[in-house]
């Protein structure tokens, strides 16, 4: 079932399953809807995009049953909140859910189970894996990798091309998966390593080109390989 009000579709446009739109929404050609999703007002898809494609386990459950429609049936619920714009080349997962004024850039990859809140912003080939949480007014930056289960809160801001991971050892022993916490307001320079569970407190800086292994306090400068303190951050500093 597609219900439209006065959504502009493109060359190529595919709709499978429920999906609503809201008013004033473009949909650019060759883009790939799978319900259940809902669209907010005023939303711009880009080109080429897919939005609720099927988590491994739906697809799985999709394999066993041999029955297509099931597809529709099982899959988490995607919403994309009023305001928003997905440019090209994005593959959004089922279950996510973006907020209003969430801004993507061009090639992003968001896996299942993924929120993010209100006017933030997420750079071009960006990949966020599942059961993440983005907070509202984050700025993610080109080229950042966000492993799954990783907590991003308000106002934080991630440099180009920063590595958040989520496997300690890397597969050779067991390890439950678990990302940084990146407190508010917090900044991560570009090419930046940040270890699992390792926690990186309000408004604490992070230079570029650094490997943190341990968790940093609030409002403090660390740099390096592997970081250490290098200096509090000033008074008149902050994200607003």
């Amino acid at each position: 079932m597609v219900k439209i009000k006065k959504t502009v579709f493109g060359k190529n446009v595919e709709v499978f399953g429920e999906v609503k739109f809201g008013k004033n929404v473009w949909v650019g050609s060759n883009t790939k809807i799978y319900g259940p999703c809902k669209i907010g007002d005023n939303v711009y898809v880009g080109d080429n995009n897919i939005i609720g494609f099927p988590a491994r386990g739906e697809l799985k459950k999709l394999r066993e049953k041999k029955d297509l429609a099931c597809l529709f049936e099982d899959k988490g619920l995607v919403k994309i909140g009023s305001g928003s714009t997905i440019r090209t080349g994005c593959v959004i997962y089922s279950s996510v859910r973006l907020a209003e004024n969430v801004e993507l850039g061009h090639n992003v990859l968001i896996r299942e189970n993924v929120t993010v809140k209100a006017d933030s912003l997420v750079g071009s080939y960006v990949v966020i894996d599942g059961n993440c949480s983005i907070g509202s007014k984050v700025s993610i930056q080109t080229g950042v990798y966000i492993s799954a289960n990783t907590t991003v809160e308000d106002k934080a801001f991630l440099g180009p091309y920063c590595l958040l991971l989520n496997d300690k050892y890397m597969k050779q022993k067991p390890y439950r998966l678990k990302g940084p916490l990146i407190c508010k307001g917090a900044s991560i320079g570009g090419n930046s390593v940040i270890m699992p569970r390792v926690i990186v407190g309000e408004g604490a800086v992070i230079g570029a080109g650094s490997v943190v292994t341990k968790n940093v306090k609030p409002k403090t400068i660390v740099a390096g390989i592997p970081a250490k303190k290098v200096g509090v951050v000033p008074k008149n500093w902050g994200i607003k």
